[in-house]
């Protein structure tokens, strides 16, 4: 009997896409987390021109290497974090894996920031350092409101340096990032709620995509968008509608070389006409995440996921290597590349010493409710209904 055709037999098949979105995400030999980590260095290298001292940063059709890495991280969000939301089974679920997955880390690199290395920063360039401020700058990124306020001083800590008030520009991503996931979390659990709607979250998630896109395009057909940032949130929702759209029809869409260079050309195209952010977030990320179903990098990351630490910390150390007038010495790559290799292990220690650890604890403790609910519904337990839901809590695979 003739074997069945597979992907390997048959090489088209591979190219044309043998697998669904879904299948080649989900089955864990992904690249997800490489990838991630590639989009923190980039955000690090693309600061370094602004915090360094060396003048205007090199771009691709108005387009920086910083943009590129937090559009690449918001892509992979939106598809991460709605996957997440219809695989749990509960709102406090959700909003548990999605809380101990950036706050635990964010309030840590906060204090370190307010209470380390700004009176470090106070002392390189003689400057002073303000309590007051290094409160109201902890509250501001604890409230994850510096994406719609300015970064709040910390006295004049970083005076003489090229940014004299920022300690930790990325945290304004932040904001928006949380938005969306309030966002997911609306739309998938209250359509839940409706039997008839059982397409309804993906049809909201494409409407609200295409508003986004259409508000980003109207924006820069009326001369683009200014420093304010809270501008920066339609773009930023934009690619995170464009991820949790693909994510909704994760197994019919499919993966291959063919519509990954098709999704390449239509994101060059966009670049060309000037509207990249409006006309590119879709095949952005469905190119981002089919870079990222290739499984050669899925040991990157695996066990030690420290992309979210080096975005965090990168910042705060380019200021304090400012402070101490690393540039003077070395070259742009260089400043990056001293930057790197110091955040690298604060990545590594903000992932085994607080991001680790709280998920561990999240889910011991949504484990133990779910047995408390269990055993506290006589009903539910003597049709082993309570049973099934305890499994199902205590064995997920948890969602990053």
């Amino acid at each position: 009997m003739k074997a069945p055709t597979t992907a390997e037999d048959r090489p088209s098949l591979a190219i044309l896409g043998a697998r669904t979105l879904g299948n080649a995400l989900g089955s864990g030999r992904n690249s997800l987390n490489a990838l991630r980590l590639v989009f923190a260095a980039a955000v690090i290298v693309s600061h370094s021109w602004w915090l360094g001292g060396y003048g205007p940063e090199p771009s691709l059709y108005g387009i920086k290497l910083g943009t590129a890495g937090v559009m690449g991280f918001f892509a992979i969000s939106g598809y991460l974090i709605t996957v997440s939301a219809e695989r749990s089974n509960t709102l406090l679920e959700y909003a548990a894996a999605r809380l101990t997955r950036i706050y635990p880390a964010l309030a840590v690199a906060a204090l370190t920031v307010a209470f380390v290395a700004a009176p470090i920063g106070a002392l390189l360039t003689h400057g002073t350092y303000d309590l007051r401020g290094a409160l109201a700058f902890l509250g501001a990124a604890l409230a994850l409101s510096i994406g719609v306020m300015d970064t709040p001083a910390i006295g004049t800590s970083l005076w003489g340096n090229n940014d004299r008030f920022d300690w930790n520009g990325p945290l304004w991503t932040l904001t928006w990032e949380g938005l969306c996931y309030v966002i997911v979390a609306a739309i998938v659990f209250l359509l839940r709620r409706i039997p008839e709607s059982r397409r309804g979250a993906a049809t909201a998630i494409f409407l609200l995509f295409a508003a986004s896109t259409g508000a980003v395009f109207g924006k820069l057909l009326a001369g683009g968008f200014g420093p304010n940032r809270t501008e920066f949130v339609l773009p930023l929702l934009a690619i995170f509608m464009a991820g949790s759209l693909l994510a909704t029809q994760r197994h019919r869409v499919r993966v291959g070389a063919g519509p990954s260079l098709l999704a390449a050309l239509a994101v060059w195209g966009a670049l060309a006409t000037g509207y990249v952010t409006a006309l590119a977030p879709l095949p952005f990320a469905y190119l981002v995440l089919s870079i990222g179903s290739i499984g050669r990098a899925s040991a990157i990351g695996s066990r030690y996921d420290i992309s979210y630490g080096i975005y965090i910390y990168g910042w705060p150390i380019q200021q304090l290597l400012a402070a101490a007038h690393t540039a003077t010495h070395v070259p742009v790559l260089g400043f990056a590349a001293l930057a790197l290799m110091a955040a690298w292990p604060l990545g590594f220690l903000s992932c085994v010493a607080v991001e680790q650890p709280s998920q561990r604890i999240r889910r011991a403790l949504m484990a133990r409710l779910a047995i408390r609910v269990a055993t506290s519904s006589p009903s539910q337990a003597a049709s082993g209904t309570g049973s099934s839901t305890v499994s199902t809590a205590a064995t997920r695979r948890p969602e990053r």
